[in-house]
């Protein structure tokens, strides 16, 4: 008679198996949810940065105000930076989208987390023929859903319309805005 040999997992092996496989999840998930919304920091930073140089650039090539804002309903520069942002020639100054206006480009938020502009007391950004910008100069900072001033970015626009990315200069983990203090969620 022929023997038959077993060729499977016993329950044992099975659930050492499961057990070894949790904990090193377990272990990872800390530092992927941290590598995650560093991701998502890098690419919020990298299209905001993207839209201001592009808006820029127009403004110098079309000889004409280019204005950078999320819109409302009716057209005109809206305070929610957390909806669509819209970069358009705005040749009159109006601070409105109109049929007659080209609009430029439009990006979307991300939704894990949120923008903060400042602007004075503007809530868009200009930019003149020159490129240099044509309101005071600002800055607009994400922040993570977390809070965690640490995870956080931001972009500094200059008054010669030149645009940065907040670095840690003080190597604390947290980024430092144009003013050298830290960002805060």
């Amino acid at each position: 008679m022929f023997a038959h040999k077993n060729r499977g997992f016993s329950l044992l092996e099975l659930i050492i198996v499961v057990v070894i496989a949790a904990t090193l999840v377990n272990m990872a998930l800390p530092s992927f949810t941290s590598f995650i919304s560093s991701q998502e920091r890098k690419g919020v930073l990298h299209d905001l940065m993207g839209m201001f140089a592009f808006a820029r650039q127009h403004a110098v090539m079309n000889g004409a105000i280019v204005t950078v804002c999320p819109l409302d309903p009716s057209g005109a520069c809206g305070k929610d930076w957390n909806s669509d942002i819209h970069a358009f020639l705005d040749p009159d100054n109006a601070r409105k989208l109109t049929t007659s206006r080209a609009l430029l480009r439009t990006i979307s938020p991300t939704d894990g987390g949120q923008l903060i502009a400042r602007s004075l007391n503007r809530s868009f950004f200009q930019f003149r023929p020159t490129g240099f910008i044509h309101s005071d100069l600002g800055n607009i900072t994400w922040c993570p859903e977390s809070g965690d001033a640490s995870l956080a970015g931001q972009i500094i626009i200059s008054r010669g319309g030149r645009v940065r990315v907040a670095r840690d200069t003080d190597n604390d983990g947290i980024p430092e805005d144009s003013k050298g203090q830290p960002l805060s969620c």
